[in-house]
């Protein structure tokens, strides 16, 4: 009879846990080789830096500010006709939107997008502004979609008002 081709059978107990797997279907449920950490479900204790970074008070007033100084530059531009219309309907989605961000309902990161807005908007750098406006209407439009529009239009009647 021929040697057996696995050898002899291994000598003293057998191995604990499961047995090496060649099977990779299995590894992360066997191995749980991708489960996140634990730490990261915990909230971190807030910092003192941490409320530097978030105070939003100057840059919620300094946007506000912005947004009513454009419109009332282009509001003696568009006073007649299907303009003057366009410009009410931005004028009332622009406060909509300065209303939320008195009453603090916009998200930090929606609001540092709006102070570059503003800034960009008020250099007159409007691929710069439209560049913004397009990131937020991707990310932001099935929250914010009524005012997003309205800083679209801001952007075109600041353009013609300037020209």
């Amino acid at each position: 009879m021929a040697p057996s081709p696995t050898g002899p059978p291994p000598k003293g107990p057998p191995p604990k846990g499961p047995p090496p797997s060649t099977d990779f279907r299995n590894a992360t449920i066997e191995n749980h080789w991708n489960d996140p950490p634990d730490a990261i479900f915990k909230k971190r204790e807030a910092t003192a830096t941490d409320d530097a970074n978030n105070s939003n008070n100057h840059d919620r007033e300094s946007i506000a500010q912005a947004m009513r100084s454009i419109l009332s530059q282009c509001e003696p531009c568009f006073t007649a006709g299907p303009n003057k219309r366009i410009f009410q309907d931005t004028q009332g989605r622009i406060n909509g939107m300065l209303d939320e961000l008195d009453k603090n309902e916009i998200p930090d990161r929606v609001v540092q997008s709006l102070s570059e807005f503003s800034q960009a908007l008020q250099d007159k750098d409007w691929e710069k502004s439209l560049e913004i406006h397009t990131r937020l209407m991707t990310t932001e439009y099935d929250k914010h979609g009524n005012w997003l529009i309205g800083l679209k239009r801001l952007v075109d009647l600041a353009q013609k008002a300037s020209a």
